[in-house]
């Protein structure tokens, strides 16, 4: 892992006369581990429960040592659901904790907003979607739960409400039907992270796959986070898009 690394951002607000996306990026030193933390929250329905959480995530994480990060962010998420779980509005919340002298990244993701690791053996990982449309096991699980999905749209019988993520926070009017608990996972030797809304990459989820190709070359470039809303500017943007990236 490179010794001195930085993080830079970008924001575009797109076609919508709104901004819904937010974001949050601290660099924490503590007694045995130097990290940094990255989230991103992609708005949905008002942009209160991403607003929360950009404001809370500082305040709320804590870590004790480099070998419970994966419990940390668990226990971020778990303190970000209480506080956001009545809110009709929603939000994804992905997060990323790198530990710069411990070699690794810890991921927690709840909904579709992506992050991207490129590691030391020149592999790209890329988070997992919480998304019907792209995400067949997690459709079916929301359907066991009693979810409708009409149209690439999650709904409760009933309700007029339709959501494409099957994960995320607030949305109480699904509290039944979406799940408050994200994946998490770490990857060791990252060399560099990208935490996004899905509306840099692909907010349709229909080309996703072919669009992680091109950023795979951006990742071995180590490509900043203007660099990469540049592209995704070139393609025209359909929604809110906001790049972090560390590296």
């Amino acid at each position: 892992m490179k010794k001195e690394c930085s993080v830079t951002r970008a924001q575009e607000q797109g076609p919508r006369d709104y901004q819904e996306d937010r974001s949050f990026v601290k660099h924490i030193v503590g007694p045995r581990y130097s990290l940094w933390l990255l989230a991103v929250m992609d708005g949905h329905g008002g942009w209160g429960v991403a607003e929360l959480c950009a404001n809370e995530i500082g305040g709320l994480f804590t870590l004790k040592d480099a070998d419970h990060t994966e419990e940390a962010l668990l226990r971020l998420v778990s303190k970000l659901n209480t506080k956001t779980a009545r809110f009709q509005e929603g939000s994804t919340l992905s997060v990323a904790c790198v530990l710069e002298n411990h070699n690794k990244v810890s991921i927690a993701v709840l909904g579709d907003s992506p992050v991207v690791v490129l590691d030391d053996k020149g592999q790209l990982h890329v988070s997992p979607e919480h998304n019907i449309r792209s995400n067949q096991k997690e459709r079916e699980n929301a359907e066991r739960r009693g979810g409708i999905c009409e149209n690439g749209y999650l709904y409760r019988e009933g309700g007029n409400q339709g959501l494409q993520l099957s994960r995320a926070l607030g949305n109480a009017y699904l509290s039944r039907i979406i799940v408050r608990e994200p994946e998490v996972y770490t990857i060791v030797g990252p060399q560099w992270v990208l935490v996004a809304s899905d509306g840099l990459i692909d907010p349709g989820h229909t080309q996703s796959q072919a669009l992680f190709q091109e950023i795979e070359e951006y990742a071995k470039q180590h490509a900043s986070a203007s660099t990469l809303m540049e592209w995704a500017l070139s393609r025209r943007l359909k929604d809110n898009a906001t790049a972090l990236v560390w590296g």
